[in-house]
């Protein structure tokens, strides 16, 4: 073969410039570890006559990160329209005629609107004309700052025209794989007067992004209109991101639009799980001003928060000050500079981690580098930082206290409620594994279902109990108007959980309750860097021999199938934890996993040939059987087994052997997007996106 240098290089962010080595010293290496099938209980004979004991109705076969519409490489003109789309579809909601109704519902606030409505002479030269959209930006804000001109000062928000300013990726180190935004006006947090102009545009002061249409006919939400549509698909493009953006810079639980078409205005919600609008409203009437006061009232006067906050943001989060930040470098000591080299430290965070069992008891960390990013609007929205934890907001001595601080790995996601928890599966490997043989697979420290918490807190204050955690839905009313002594609001005035999503269930949307998404938040104690910042083919290799140990482990003491092997779940070891075996590599992100209902060692042995159950799914009722189809489908597309590409969806259980081939397909991917190598073939050759047939065959032929 005739040698050449190697052009397909990856863009991304994580991999700084390397030595690229030869893929044949990438063989050599392997060759000299000894990474053996067989040695690893993975030869071909072994894997063709064992099952791996996954019973039960196989989900069908699909990819997590399918047609991801936010990486930039997926983005670009020829495809943004198509791949937006495919995000939203069957995610866009009505909700009921009444904007009190939908308020009540999906902006709550127990402050009520104090303020007298604005007259008609606010729109008396309100006039939007066909082909002139940027001519209604300018009146539009003068409208929207007479409707809050006699909010209470520190929560009136303001309005800008940012003038076609191009808002970046919420996050620098990630931006040149995410388009930009264009929002057409902006809105601040309350109490912020928002400049003329932001120089440099940025996500930091904005708290809702408007969008102005000429004409009504260009309502995204308007029923009736083809799905999928290139004009419609590129509006409510254009809400999604926006959306997005606003959910990531600042934590948002839910983030708010505000649009205008024409005459009409409506408000639309996005969550997790999908995005409800409300009925429209006329920007010319009396009763379409008040409508719209009451919004901005609502969403400036949150159930619960300190000064700032709005409808839709956590209370569990707050951004970093400047004295967090000196506190930070004081704890980082020595280290400060290179931990911090090209940090934004004003993307970090503070966040508040609960322990299942002390509710009452939250643990702080602080977040300063983001590590990994899944930008995907509807999806787990999986987010993995660096930090540690803030023993200043602890009353007991963290694990930091005494020393130099001891960085830890938080992970942030929003599961599908279906779903068992991932934390459940970390107590399952805590639990079987004996401590001695532990390697390859990182340990839960702290934290859990924040979604399943707020349920509850939900649960304890519509029926009138006392509730053990530190935040009681019922307690004064912080950062409102009204004094904190307020007398309780009726039951059904409580608004629902919203870390945990309700608003397919509010929509009546069919087996809502098996599609909502639930907010996790916890800890890991192993600190590492992703595949592709590999120093040496060597480091890469047994950094993937080491999640393959740790994936035995999982599934030989603890029943646990991991389904979802990829390059973004394997990280290179970067600080060993002291006491435990110097491993390389290890395996996480196991909330796509399955495991068996009971470990293999408590399962009694018996001469049939069927596999053991599987865990029951995590919302267990009768009707399980029949929703199991709606679990989300598993697999990242790229390092998917051939057979599975093969195979109907639905007709081969994904089982140990699929699982190996895809820890061998990882290592091709970054062996051809990372070293330079003497092939006719490159990585686009390869790996194939989108058509099963041409996927597979393309593995085939390498």
């Amino acid at each position: 073969m005739a040698a050449r240098a190697h052009t397909h290089l990856s863009s991304d962010p994580h991999c700084p410039p390397i030595t690229r080595p030869s893929i044949l010293a990438t063989t050599s290496t392997l060759q000299n570890m000894s990474i053996s099938t067989c040695g690893l209980c993975s030869d071909h004979h072994c894997l063709s006559s064992s099952s791996s004991g996954m019973s039960g109705k196989p989900s069908p076969r699909t990819c997590k990160s399918h047609n991801d519409p936010n990486h930039h490489r997926e983005t670009l003109r020829s495809g943004q329209l198509p791949a937006w789309c495919d995000e939203i579809q069957r995610k866009v909601h009505a909700y009921g005629t009444d904007i009190d109704d939908y308020l009540r519902t999906f902006v709550p606030s127990r402050t009520p609107c104090n303020v007298t409505p604005p007259s008609l002479t606010i729109v008396e030269n309100w006039n939007p004309q066909r082909g002139k959209e940027k001519e209604m930006y300018d009146p539009l804000v003068k409208i929207l700052t007479a409707i809050v001109k006699d909010f209470p000062k520190d929560k009136r928000p303001s309005f800008s025209n940012p003038h076609e300013a191009k808002f970046p990726f919420p996050f620098s180190q990630f931006a040149n794989r995410h388009h930009p935004a264009k929002p057409d006006l902006i809105a601040s947090f309350p109490g912020d007067e928002l400049p003329a102009k932001l120089d440099p545009p940025d996500w930091s002061r904005v708290a809702m992004a408007i969008e102005a249409k000429d004409v009504a006919g260009k309502d995204p939400f308007v029923t009736g209109a083809r799905e999928g549509s290139g004009e419609r698909a590129k509006r409510l493009a254009q809400l999604a991101v926006d959306a997005r953006s606003l959910m990531l810079a600042h934590g948002f639980l839910a983030s708010y639009l505000f649009g205008v078409y024409g005459n009409n205005v409506r408000v639309a919600r996005f969550d997790r799980a999908c995005v409800v609008a409300s009925s429209l409203l006329d920007i010319r009437t009396q009763e379409g001003l008040r409508g719209i006061q009451e919004f901005f009232w609502n969403f400036v006067h949150p159930w619960e928060g300190g000064p700032g906050a709005v409808v839709g943001g956590d209370p569990t989060f707050r951004k970093l000050s400047p004295v967090d930040e000196k506190w930070l470098r004081t704890q980082l000591a020595d280290e400060a500079d290179e931990m911090l080299a090209g940090v934004n430290l004003r993307e970090g965070r503070l966040v508040k981690i609960y322990d299942e069992d002390k509710p009452a008891e939250p643990k702080t960390f602080l977040l300063f580098k983001l590590l990994d990013v899944n930008a995907r609007l509807f999806s787990r929205s999986t987010m993995v930082w660096l930090g540690i934890e803030d023993t200043r907001c602890s009353s007991t001595v963290g694990d930091d206290a005494g020393g130099p601080a001891v960085l830890r790995v938080v992970k942030e996601s929003w599961r599908q409620v279906i779903r068992i928890p991932e934390q459940k599966f970390y107590k399952r490997l805590t639990e079987t594994i004996p401590a001695e043989e532990w390697y390859g697979l990182p340990n839960l420290l702290h934290g859990g279902d924040l979604g399943v918490r707020d349920v509850k807190r939900w649960e304890a204050a519509r029926s009138g109990k006392p509730w053990s955690g530190d935040d009681d839905l019922l307690a004064g009313m912080a950062g409102s108007s009204a004094p904190s002594t307020s007398s309780a609001p009726p039951v059904e005035e409580i608004p629902h959980p919203m870390h945990q999503t309700f608003s397919l269930r509010l929509c009546g949307v069919a087996n809502a309750k098996y599609m909502e998404r639930s907010h996790v938040r916890f800890v890991v104690d192993t600190v590492g860097r992703p595949l592709s910042r590999f120093k040496s083919t060597k480091e890469l290799v047994t950094a993937i021999r080491d999640a393959i140990r740790g994936h035995r482990l999982a599934m030989t003491y603890g029943g646990i199938l991991h389904r979802d092997v990829s390059s973004g779940n394997i990280l290179i070891v970067d600080r060993p934890i002291p006491e435990k075996p110097d491993c390389k590599g290890v395996l996480h992100d196991f909330d796509y996993s399955s495991m068996t209902a009971k470990p293999p060692s408590e399962i009694t042995q018996s001469s049939s040939s069927e596999s053991p159950p599987l865990h029951r799914l995590e919302i267990d009722d009768d009707d399980t059987e029949d929703v199991e189809h709606l679990k989300e489908r598993t697999g990242t597309y790229y390092f998917i087994a051939i057979e599975l590409l093969k195979a109907a969806p639905g007709t081969v259980l994904h089982d140990v052997r699929h699982d190996l081939e895809s820890f061998f397909w990882v290592l091709v991917w970054i062996v051809l997007r990372h070293t330079n190598y003497r092939l006719p073939r490159d990585c686009t050759d390869v790996f194939s996106f989108g058509n099963d047939t041409k996927a597979a065959t393309s593995k085939g032929d390498m």
